[in-house]
């Protein structure tokens, strides 16, 4: 029933429901936030607490921090454009 959309999927069984099907909790958890407040609601908490970090999105920050030696570095031009380049973009 969750899967068809016919059921809410619970806030609070995001986390184990995102394990057993092995689907970052993050990205699970955006899509269920939307279904419990409705898009404007969601957007509004986002805005406020920010982009969920997924875990895959997590390994590219703690690379970046290892290789910064864990300084807060602002993202110039230059190196926002290297990563881009990473992808093609």
């Amino acid at each position: 029933m969750i899967k068809n959309g016919a059921s809410k999927l619970a806030l609070d069984r995001v986390p184990s429901m995102a394990d057993a099907l092995e689907f970052d909790p993050a990205f699970l958890m955006s899509n269920a936030l939307e279904q419990a407040v409705g898009h404007t609601g969601a957007k509004a908490i986002l805005d406020i607490f920010g982009t969920p970090v997924t875990e895959n999105e997590l390994g590219w920050l703690e690379v970046i921090r290892l290789a910064s030696g864990n300084n807060d570095l602002r993202l110039s031009a230059r190196s926002r454009a290297a990563l881009l380049a990473i992808f093609g973009k």
